[in-house]
């Protein structure tokens, strides 16, 4: 089994050490997840599109930018990012326009991505598939960290898995939602490509992120026999 791509959720961190976190980061991990949130398609607040143009400037690793979002157009524009960067919808908020946003994501040179709440059927993105580069499921529902696994959700991945083999698609497929001690053999046996690791999986493991990633790395080791 390949090894999955670990990627921070950085609506976890200490935004106050944002440049020397990242630093440290940059090193263990392969990719970053930037959560924008605007507080009306859920109930919360996070990072922004401005904070995912500065963290462009910082880092050489890819982003993943998860737009939680009622109006993902009106941020497309907003952000300024490279084109080994994802810009990732809900799937329920482009169900009438999914076909001009993944040309303008993919006309500005960005990935295109697609995330699936728990209660969001896989069958939602049938009709775009192919214009997927990166899948999210969400394992927990969208909008708060600290929410129990969602187990209905490995046969989502299994189907998404499915899905894709058999059209013979390329698009990753990235799990979002309690990454961490108690399901890393879970979900690190789902062969997924990209995991996402927040409060419980990473930062909430030591005050240093030095700490918390080698923490990280010894609980993911013991948990799946591999060496990240």
């Amino acid at each position: 089994m390949a090894q999955p791509q670990i990627a921070p959720s950085l609506m976890c961190m200490d935004v106050s050490q944002v440049a020397h976190d990242v630093e440290s980061m940059d090193r263990s991990f392969d990719l970053y997840h930037v959560d924008i949130m605007d507080g009306h398609f859920c109930p919360n607040m996070a990072l922004t599109p401005q904070f995912a143009n500065s963290l462009r400037k910082i880092t050489n690793l890819p982003i993943d930018v998860h737009l939680m979002v009622e109006d993902p157009a009106m941020f497309v524009e907003m952000l300024e990012l490279g084109p080994q960067d994802s810009i990732s919808f809900q799937a329920e908020t482009i169900e009438r326009n999914a076909f001009r946003l993944s040309q303008r994501v993919h006309d500005k040179g960005n990935r295109f991505g697609v995330v699936l709440s728990p209660s969001t059927p896989l069958s939602a993105i049938e009709g775009y598939k192919e214009r997927i580069d990166i899948l999210t499921i969400m394992t927990v529902d969208t909008g708060f960290a600290g929410q129990r696994f969602i187990p209905e959700m490995l046969a989502k991945i299994e189907a998404a898995k499915k899905m894709r083999d058999e059209a013979g698609l390329g698009f990753q497929i990235q799990l979002d939602g309690q990454c961490n001690e108690s399901t890393f053999r879970t979900l690190y046996d789902t062969g997924a490509d990209i995991l996402i690791v927040g409060s419980s999986g990473l930062f909430s493991l030591a005050e240093d992120i030095d700490d918390a990633i080698v923490s990280f790395k010894e609980s993911f080791e013991a948990k799946t026999g591999v060496a990240l």
